[in-house]
């Protein structure tokens, strides 16, 4: 079975093993010199070419998909989803893992080794959904926490995990080692030294006292190590021989007490991802990090766990996942670095934005060439800047119109940005407002259609919400709206009056909270609402009754809390209100459970 390196052109003749197997030795990588790795790339371009050429002229036509005969030249498709597998398999059918884990290691390996930029993740997200097909991949669970899909390997897969018991018998040639310990005593990682043409290294440590330092001569003869993964060990430092490690590619070292990475891996030119994920004693990335410009994935929560970036961010131009950026002043710390990074997707949270000091520092993030799938832009807590120069920054970081998710935090600025309240976000499934305390008047964003879910927590400024939520100046066609399943109000405290909706608005409504609105007299609207099934309204003091007429048929939940008035006139068979609402099944009010039977 052939397996890929990432010094030829056409790939290795090399095999691999767990157990041991007659492995020829490696091809030594490419020169570290950036400028000759440059130049490496454009005669393998040429190579490819050639091959794609010779191909197209030797078929009765030319290809129809210009792009899948580039792609299959290349790969080998028919080798191609063995060597996948055969890597995958290697995990334990028990063993849960992420899809974006799964497709990084791919490409740390070279097994979509050429230059396409954010298609190399493309198209090995197309192999992993082909492998989901015939069952060589499994879904195992949603995980709730995260969000994502777990998977597993398929039941046909064999695992090829080693106990420490096992090492000692192990060939030294060997390139893939999956090693199971109980501590990884100094025997065990004394004994690691000797496999020198490892590829892939994967520690798993059944119990957190194991090393916590990793010996300075284990890495120096490990030059052709692409994947090292040390999550969920006990490690707190790794030491400045990881130099030595000229190929690799892949480094996870999340969920561990790591404080901080030694300034020599800065010399790792190759270093495509970089997992520090849920590292809680981690603060500070390496000075170096800008020297690290083949990185693609950068896993760490950055906003969450950092001070400051490192200088000059913008020469890391094939960052792909970059979850945080916080401005700093100066030159290398400002949104200049973001422009740079013409890559970016996913998510991103860009804090510190009191920082950008004027129009034209905020117009070149050029946000809207960003394919970000969310967006989060934030604001210090007490920053006092004018408010006009604060909404005319927000107006110049205006995202991408493929754009799902927005939030805005602690916006000092009156109004908000004209691109919120037209139908350029027509992707836009979420938007949450939070602590934007000067704003007046919230925006006109009825007009989304495909907006899910709407959080607005304290906006303080806003004393009512009437048409111009829903439609502005006639313009809205159709219902306010269409998509919206979940709104959430929490923090007005000046709110007092909620007009303007119509018949046929909210038509998708599920859940709807009031909460800490202690000025709010009346929600006229919620007959209307006709799909909501669940409702909780919380410390709203004056909100004296229901609209009149039943609530909406297919309410399953009320919830009433610290609502003296409200809870009054909704108290079972003697209060005005329990008419509106008996039909509800499930009804608590501070608290206790209401039945009608």
């Amino acid at each position: 079975m052939k397996d890929d390196d990432s010094s030829t052109f056409g790939g290795g003749h090399n095999c691999h093993t767990c157990l041991g197997c007659n492995c020829l030795k490696p091809l030594p990588l490419l020169p570290q010199h950036l400028h000759t790795m440059k130049i490496c790339r454009i005669f393998r371009g040429v190579y490819i070419l050639v091959k794609i050429i010779r191909a197209m002229t030797c078929n009765e036509g030319l290809s129809n998909n210009f792009e899948a005969t580039i792609i299959s030249q290349h790969l080998n498709l028919e080798e191609l989803p063995d060597r996948l597998t055969d890597y995958y398999s290697l995990w334990p059918s028990n063993i849960e893992f992420d899809k974006d884990k799964v497709i990084r290691l791919w490409i740390a390996q070279g097994f979509f080794d050429f230059e396409y930029g954010r298609g190399v993740e493309i198209v090995a997200n197309k192999y992993f959904e082909d492998m989901l097909k015939v069952n060589r991949i499994v879904q195992s669970r949603f995980d709730m926490a995260t969000g994502r899909i777990k998977y597993k390997v398929g039941s046909s897969c064999s695992n090829s995990w080693v106990q420490e018991a096992q090492l000692s018998s192990i060939a030294e040639e060997v390139q893939k080692l999956f090693l199971l310990s109980e501590s990884f005593g100094k025997d065990t990682l004394k004994t690691l030294q000797k496999f020198n043409q490892l590829r892939t290294l994967v520690l798993s440590c059944r119990h957190k006292h194991s090393f916590k330092r990793v010996p300075d001569h284990l890495f120096l003869k490990m030059q052709h190590l692409r994947t090292m993964d040390l999550h969920a060990t006990n490690i707190t430092e790794l030491p400045n021989s990881i130099s030595y490690l000229s190929s690799l590619r892949y480094l996870d070292v999340s969920d561990t007490p790591i404080r901080l990475l030694p300034e020599s891996i800065g010399r790792l030119w190759y270093l495509q991802i970089l997992k520090l994920e849920r590292c809680s004693n981690f603060s500070r990335l390496p000075y170096c990090t800008s020297k690290l410009v083949n990185l693609r994935h950068l896993d760490l929560n950055i906003v969450g766990q950092l001070r400051s970036m490192p200088v000059g961010m913008g020469n890391l131009t094939r960052l792909q996942t970059l979850k945080g950026f916080i401005l700093g002043k100066g030159e290398g710390y400002g949104v200049r670095e973001l422009r740079q990074l013409t890559d970016l997707c996913g998510s991103i949270q860009i804090s510190r934005l009191e920082n950008i000091s004027s129009v034209e520092e905020a117009r070149e993030v050029e946000l809207n060439k960003k394919h970000l799938d969310k967006l989060e832009l934030q604001w210090e807590h007490h920053q006092d800047d004018f408010p006009f120069l604060v909404e005319e920054i927000l107006e110049y970081l205006q995202p991408h119109l493929s754009l799902k998710e927005l939030q805005i935090s602690f916006y000092n600025g009156s109004s908000f940005p004209t691109w919120m309240s037209n139908s350029y976000l027509s992707n836009i499934v979420s938007i949450t407002l939070l602590e934007c305390k000067s704003c007046i008047d919230l925006p006109f964003l009825g007009g989304l259609q495909s907006l899910k879910s709407l959080l607005l927590f304290r906006m303080y400024g806003v004393r009512s919400i009437d048409s111009r939520f829903c439609r502005y100046g006639g313009s809205q066609v159709g219902p306010a709206f269409p998509k919206l399943e979940k709104l959430k109000i929490d923090g007005m405290p000046k709110l007092e009056k909620w007009t303007g909706v119509k018949n046929g608005d909210f038509p998708c409504l599920l859940q709807l909270s009031v909460i800490c609105c202690p000025k709010l007299v009346a929600i006229p609207m919620l007959p209307l609402l006709s799909a909501l099934k669940i409702l909780y309204i919380s410390y709203c003091y004056e909100l004296q009754s229901f609209p009149k007429g039943k609530l909406p048929s297919k309410l399953e939940s009320l919830a009433i809390s610290n609502c003296p008035l409200l809870k009054k006139r909704c108290l079972k068979l003697q209060g005005k209100d329990w008419s509106k609402i008996k039909h509800i099944p499930s009804i608590f009010i501070d608290r206790e459970e209401m039945s009608s039977t």
